[in-house]
């Protein structure tokens, strides 16, 4: 029995010792002060692509007077509980070259600004034509793809530009136990080139990193531990483990009575 008590009293000491060594690999922004405010350092800053969808609406004080800057509606089929049709403008798509072509000014260079930005600059360019434009855009095609040690992976749609990789990784229902918080890889394109990254989610040190904040088409990839990958190489022999398991805790059982 003596023995049987340091047998229970090792492993229960080693499942203590297991729970603490996996609780820092588990849980994110470990380091952070509770009420404590943090400025982040990085500025916020999303910016078109090539082949991003722009919805780009135009009114002014004469609205008759914007009807040529303003693209034609499309429908998307009817709305839930009605007889109407959802309509949305027909978006403008950034070409190879990175530009759109918009109506009357034509050509327009928008690839590496941002959405205020261009905002800005048709109102000064349509000021010419209109008194006290206004321009509305838009990101229709905004997405980002979340893959790996998640409960959902896939391609995500977002309907504000502003998402952080938190809300994107609570999007695909967030990451599974067996998913590397410290090694969380960043895929971003910029122009012709790529930049890859990694994010450490259990310190705070990453809301300060550039890719805090998602850009259109970024992907995410969470990587498996080592836990989960030699999970899987033994998955098919785990029923036989078990049944092993189980023969020998039965011998053991017949011996000691």
């Amino acid at each position: 029995m003596y023995t049987w008590g340091r047998i229970i009293l090792f492993l229960f000491g080693g499942m203590l010792l297991f729970s603490c060594g996996s609780r820092k690999k588990v849980v994110y922004l470990q380091d952070v002060e509770v009420n404590k405010r943090i400025k982040a350092e990085c500025e916020y800053k999303t910016v078109i692509h090539t082949d991003d969808l722009l919805s780009i609406i135009v009114s002014c004080d004469d609205l008759e007077s914007a009807l040529p800057f303003n693209t034609p509606m499309i429908g998307l089929g009817r709305e839930v509980n009605t007889t109407t049709t959802q309509q949305i403008p027909r978006g403008y798509l950034v070409d190879k070259n990175g530009e759109i072509d918009f109506p009357v000014l034509g050509k327009i260079k928008v690839e590496g600004i941002s959405r205020n930005d261009l905002a800005e600059l048709l109102k000064e360019k349509l000021s010419v034509y209109l008194k006290n434009p206004i321009v509305t855009i838009q990101f229709q095609n905004f997405k980002v793809t979340i893959l790996g040690e998640v409960k959902n992976p896939g391609s995500y749609k977002v309907a504000s530009e502003r998402v952080s990789i938190l809300d994107a990784l609570g999007m695909a229902g967030d990451l599974g136990i067996n998913g590397k918080r410290k090694n969380v890889l960043v895929m971003r394109e910029q122009g012709d080139e790529k930049i890859f990254t990694r994010v450490d989610l259990t310190s705070s040190e990453f809301i300060d990193s550039p890719f805090f904040y998602l850009q259109q088409n970024d992907v995410v990839y969470v990587e498996p531990n080592k836990g989960r990958i030699a999970g899987g190489s033994v998955s098919a022999f785990l029923p036989y483990i078990l049944s092993s398991m189980s023969t020998i805790v039965a011998l053991i059982t017949l011996i000691v009575k």
